[in-house]
């Protein structure tokens, strides 16, 4: 793992996982230290591990059954409970930002809970206190993750608690 400074407000890290299991221990403790509300962008080629990943982060924002985390590319979001509403979307499949808003991504996005975005490079817009994490395939099951984060990101879930 390599951490670097990237602005007066980011950090950056890059983290190298050798399995599935692996990249889902680090998605967990990636959202131990999510803000809540927050979001997650995360970009990477079909099959690199975003699913994976989010599972692991489920886990870590207290979802009973992370096994139920399943890529939303046809239903465009699934919501999830763990300490904070978990809204999981994929952008796989939209078209352009008339599809985007089609979806109610504003009535949720940085307003509660975590909202974990798939394919975030076809958003129409920036987030700049979001995570940012590109996952890329290092051959086999290894992953290089490249997480781009805000300085200061220690969450403050109190008022979700028994949520």
């Amino acid at each position: 793992m390599t951490t670097s400074a990237v602005g007066k407000n980011r950090k950056s890290v890059q983290i190298l996982t050798k399995s599935p299991e692996e990249t889902e221990r680090v998605g967990e403790k990636i959202a131990r230290s999510l803000p809540v509300p927050g979001a997650v962008l995360l970009r990477g080629s079909l099959g690199a591990g975003k699913t994976t990943l989010t599972r692991g982060m489920a886990r870590g924002l207290g979802m009973a059954d992370p096994n139920l985390v399943s890529s939303p590319s046809f239903t465009l979001v699934n919501i999830y409970q763990g300490v904070c509403p978990i809204y999981h979307v994929d952008l796989y499949r939209l078209q352009g930002s008339r599809d985007l808003y089609s979806i109610g991504l504003d009535d949720f996005l940085g307003r509660e809970g975590v909202t974990i975005v798939e394919w975030s490079e076809r958003l129409s817009f920036t987030l700049p206190e979001a995570t940012e994490i590109e996952i890329e395939d290092a051959g086999d099951d290894r992953r290089v993750l490249h997480v781009l984060s805000p300085s200061k990101t220690r969450a403050k879930r109190e008022k979700w608690r028994g949520a």
